[in-house]
């Protein structure tokens, strides 16, 4: 990962310390400060557009998701880091699921305007957290308040690994309502045709 990715990880895991772990300001907002912090620090060193995402071009689309893909490599990357093995599993599943997400949004661009936050707070703000808990992990600290830190940054993940499966479920709402509808279709017409009495006649005959 590159250094102003790591530096802006950092910042904006600092800042969702500050305002969920130790403000106690709700973990989705805090990640919103977090990602806020991430963009901001981003930005001020380097050249990085701003995507607009209800106008994005096939080029703004392919750094998007080329972004993503690099943020997602380092979580896994820093899944081995980490000590606890319970943290470990939940960085696993959250680069599992964010994987699936980059992938259905891969194949249909129109999905996109629904994952804006994911791209643009949630997942930065998620890499700030990982690099914030390593780093603290790797000062072997036994204090409470450290305790208390690693109490937190898990259950923070925890919620975030949970949320990232219901974004992935979001994708996919009306794909199966779409679906469910054209089985509910093709059912009726089969019956309309007189298949689903063949069957019965065949099920007859074969007793």
């Amino acid at each position: 990962m590159k250094n102003k990715e790591v530096i802006s990880g950092v910042c904006g895991g600092a800042f969702f310390a500050a305002t969920y772990l130790l403000a106690g300001i709700p973990v989705l907002p805090a990640v919103l400060f977090g990602g806020a912090a991430f963009i901001g620090t981003e930005l001020l060193m380097s050249k990085t557009n701003i995507f607009v995402f209800d106008k994005i071009d096939e080029k703004n689309f392919m750094e998007v998701l080329e972004d993503a893909k690099n943020k997602n490599k380092y979580i896994l990357s820093m899944a081995d880091k980490i000590d606890d093995e319970n943290v470990q599993k939940c960085i696993k599943e959250i680069n599992a699921t964010t994987t699936k997400i980059i992938n259905t949004v891969a194949k249909n661009k129109n999905k996109i305007k629904q994952t804006e936050k994911f791209f643009t707070y949630y997942l930065p703000s998620t890499v700030g957290i990982i690099t914030k808990y390593d780093e603290i992990e790797n000062q072997k600290l036994s204090s409470s308040d450290a305790k208390k830190f690693f109490e937190n940054a898990y259950e923070s993940l925890k919620e975030i690994n949970s949320s990232f499966k219901k974004i992935l479920n979001n994708l996919y709402e009306s794909d199966i309502e779409d679906a469910s509808a054209d089985i509910k279709v093709l059912n009726n017409l089969l019956k309309s045709e007189g298949f689903d009495e063949i069957e019965i006649n065949k099920e007859e005959k074969n007793e």
